[in-house]
């Protein structure tokens, strides 16, 4: 949906089709930066959520104005929303079984994840633009649902991790796995 963002800025198609490369650019370097932040910090849930947060800014932004420079600013502040190697890492090291339970789990949070980009094709009609004030709101939506899912699936982790430590405390076992969150 770049291009027809972008389009609505009044260039050519072909300077709205180059204007598109800098935020996915941009888009790769904070990838890499915040995986390895989280990979080395040992947290997930943050370095997930707050991307997701910067993108809800960033479809506000672009919902809220015509303005050319906010509506292009806003574009780098969407693009973080497809860091999904960090979702992918926290899901691996949430299944501590064996390693087709961990593939299976990937593949079903994959398979989950993919259903949005069928939706998301329906979300940017002509005729809602060249606003498209309809189609931010639905991925504010979106975005908003997975911090809630995010959210829940971080208690969920924090709950098993607060019982297995008092089970080794009653136990008198030595500390064991413990969920990243």
């Amino acid at each position: 949906f770049f291009p027809t963002l972008t389009a609505t800025m009044g260039y050519s198609p072909t300077v709205s089709l180059l204007l598109c490369m800098p935020p996915w650019i941009f888009s790769t370097i904070t990838t890499f930066v915040i995986s390895w932040h989280s990979d080395v910090s040992g947290e997930r849930f943050w370095h997930i959520s707050i991307p997701l947060m910067i993108c809800i800014t960033g479809f506000f932004l672009a919902m809220n104005t015509m303005n050319t420079v906010v509506r292009y600013l806003s574009l780098f502040l969407m693009t973080p929303m497809n860091n999904t190697g960090i979702l992918f890492a926290w899901v691996s090291n949430s299944v501590p079984h064996s390693s087709s339970k961990r593939a299976v789990g990937i593949a079903i949070v994959n398979t989950i994840g993919m259903i949005g980009n069928i939706g998301a094709s329906y979300f940017w009609p002509s005729s809602w633009g060249p606003s498209y004030f309809r189609s931010y709101l639905l991925c504010i939506l979106a975005a908003v649902v997975a911090l809630v899912i995010l959210w829940r699936y971080r208690t969920s982790l924090e709950e098993a991790n607060k019982t297995a430590e008092e089970e080794e405390r009653l136990k008198g076992l030595p500390v064991g796995f413990r969920y990243l969150l």
